[in-house]
């Protein structure tokens, strides 16, 4: 059986997480599952390491660290189960189908993998990008798994724009086949746009994803932006109001992205609105 998985913890937007993850459950007619991960860290906070440590002394720091990192542990367990409790009855307020909460202990990004198997589409909370900071397990986990993932960065809004972001590539494609042949989002207006500096070859992509449209029965409007930047496609979504960016994700290795940096990143960053990636 497929579900929307929403993965869960105690910061990032988790209420606004949940109701996405509702509102696509019941456009798919699928059941929710809420995930909620406990890392169990090595490193401790608040521990003072500095100084020597004499002879005697090692046995006792030892000591100290098993028993904060245990104490944090509980904390985490307990703080994610009454998030999970919460969400539920949050969640059954308005979900057509069932709704399922797991807790799971482990790396976060593995857990994600091991569990995509059964998952439909993937949606995870974002921490405020006002640092524009985006962590690495967001990153990891869109890179790990080969299903689309809504990464919420903002309060919940009905959507009524979908802007996608096509550049042809096996990413960009996937996307398209996804979000047409499956209701992601109902109702809703959608935009595909394609970044060039050559209008020809912009009009050559943009046909073809809207004939991928076109198939399924789903009307679409097309525009070719002329440069090759992640500011003028933001520039353009905030002008036309759209409210989910759609888009394929991480394109090239981890060795190009270093010397080259990455589009996806720098949108990830700098975007005030929910993005939808296919990787």
């Amino acid at each position: 059986m497929e579900f929307v998985y929403c993965c869960v913890d105690s910061e990032n937007y988790c209420e606004d997480s949940c109701d996405y993850a509702v509102m696509i459950a019941n456009n798919m007619n699928l059941p929710v599952k809420f995930l909620n991960v406990v890392e169990h860290s090595q490193k401790v906070k608040d521990v003072d390491l500095t100084g020597n440590i004499g002879l005697g002394a090692k046995d006792d720091v030892l000591e100290n660290l098993a028993s904060k990192e245990h104490e944090e542990s509980k904390c985490s367990i307990k703080l994610g189960k009454e998030i999970l409790e919460k969400l539920n009855v949050r969640a059954k307020e308005s979900c057509k189908k069932d709704v399922e909460i797991k807790q799971v202990h482990g790396e976060i990004v593995e857990t994600i993998f091991n569990h995509q198997n059964d998952m439909a589409i993937l949606v995870i909370g974002l921490k405020s990008n006002l640092n524009h900071v985006i962590g690495e397990n967001v990153k990891d986990i869109v890179r790990a798994i080969y299903k689309p993932v809504l990464l919420v960065n903002s309060k919940f809004e009905r959507p009524t724009k979908l802007m996608i972001a096509y550049n042809g590539s096996n990413e960009s494609r996937k996307l398209i086949e996804s979000t047409s042949q499956r209701q992601i989002f109902k109702g809703v207006k959608r935009e595909i746009v394609n970044l060039n500096k050559y209008e020809a070859n912009s009009y050559d992509v943009l046909s073809e994803a809207k004939i991928l449209f076109e198939n399924e029965g789903i009307e679409v409007t097309t525009k070719h932006l002329s440069g090759e930047d992640e500011d003028t496609l933001l520039a353009y979504f905030n002008e036309t109001n759209s409210d989910i960016l759609g888009m394929g994700a991480f394109g090239h290795s981890r060795f190009k992205e270093l010397f080259f940096g990455s589009f996806t990143a720098k949108i990830l960053t700098n975007m005030n609105k929910p993005i939808l990636l296919f990787r």
